[in-house]
């Protein structure tokens, strides 16, 4: 029998003494760390999308995309051919490194969950061997990845036409169908988690993964509700603490190195990789802790029961 404390301290010790690991976890973590509860907190922020989709939409939010903006950048690329082709070359370097950096996540995500079981089935960690696994399973996980945010976007929009609703009992409506969605988005992302787990730690095809994705929440939906929450206050107290101390940490050195910049610069440097370290630490641990608990729940020779579930039974 299997204990959540077993899982998260051989999760956290795979991340911590396996430095290899930290560069999948770097781009991986792009794709957001929150976890499960990422597309509910934080859907439309920046955590929630990842950098790249976050790049994008904020040019969409600062009117780039609509017709006055479109209209403005067609006028002044016709006018200035010199900044026409300065426009175009930079388009295409971010278009380029959007793509890049879009491969290159999936690739890391996919080889951050192959190498944690391998260095967890005591093997020793070889960048290759993941970065291979990463390759090969680089579209079934891109497309459920795509999937999952698509699909949660639309259940977004859902709930967003429920409160616009407006004749007796709409309030209820829009109450319930809120509920509804959140259940939905739920389900949707611990499959999604399930079935990358399963393409690539057991071959699953992307049809006949979802399905069984879909049978393992299904029968375990109460265990991914416990892990996910657990994760989520990991995260939250881990980041609430440095969100508190690194300010201060910053404005005492402000004190100490008042007027010189390069102190002052590679402090503020120093804090960034901090803080970008423990991101990389937590990511590696959540993909660690779900890859672990996806092995052994899909492996009946193994046991893992929901504490909340055990605890009524003894009840």
């Amino acid at each position: 029998m299997y204990t959540f404390r077993q899982i998260f301290s051989q999760a956290l010790k795979i991340a911590w003494q396996n430095p290899g690991l930290w560069f999948f976890g770097l781009f991986a973590a792009m794709l957001g760390s929150v976890g499960e509860l990422e597309l509910l907190l934080s859907s439309y922020g920046f955590g929630g999308q990842g950098i790249i989709l976050a790049f994008w939409q904020g040019l969409a939010t600062g009117g780039l995309f609509t017709s006055a903006g479109l209209r403005g950048i067609f006028q002044v690329l016709t006018t200035n051919p010199v900044f026409l082709f300065i426009f175009i070359l930079i388009a295409l370097i971010v278009l380029a490194v959007s793509i890049f950096l879009i491969w290159l996540v999936n690739v890391c995500v996919s080889a951050l969950i192959s190498e944690t079981i391998n260095v967890n089935r005591g093997q020793s960690f070889k960048f290759s061997r993941g970065f291979g696994v990463g390759l090969k399973k680089f579209w079934p996980v891109f497309g459920l990845i795509i999937i999952t945010r698509l699909l949660a976007w639309a259940l977004f929009g859902l709930g967003g036409f429920f409160v616009l609703l407006n004749f007796p009992g709409s309030v209820y409506l829009a109450l319930t169908g809120f509920v509804l969605i959140l259940i939905f988005i739920l389900s949707l992302t611990f499959v999604s988690k399930y079935a990358i787990c399963g393409v690539v730690l057991k071959d699953w095809g992307f049809k006949d993964g979802l399905a069984s994705a879909w049978h393992l929440f299904r029968q375990n939906w109460l265990l991914s509700l416990e892990v996910a929450f657990i994760l989520f206050i990991i995260y939250f107290a881990v980041n609430s603490l440095l969100a508190f101390y690194l300010p201060l940490i910053l404005f005492y050195f402000l004190k100490i190195f008042s007027g010189f910049w390069f102190g002052l610069t590679l402090m503020f440097i120093l804090l960034f990789f901090v803080f970008l370290f423990v991101q990389i630490i937590f990511t590696i641990f959540h993909w660690a802790s779900w890859a672990i608990i996806f092995l052994l729940l899909s492996n009946k020779k193994e046991s893992l029961t929901s504490r909340l579930k055990s605890g009524f039974r003894g009840i």
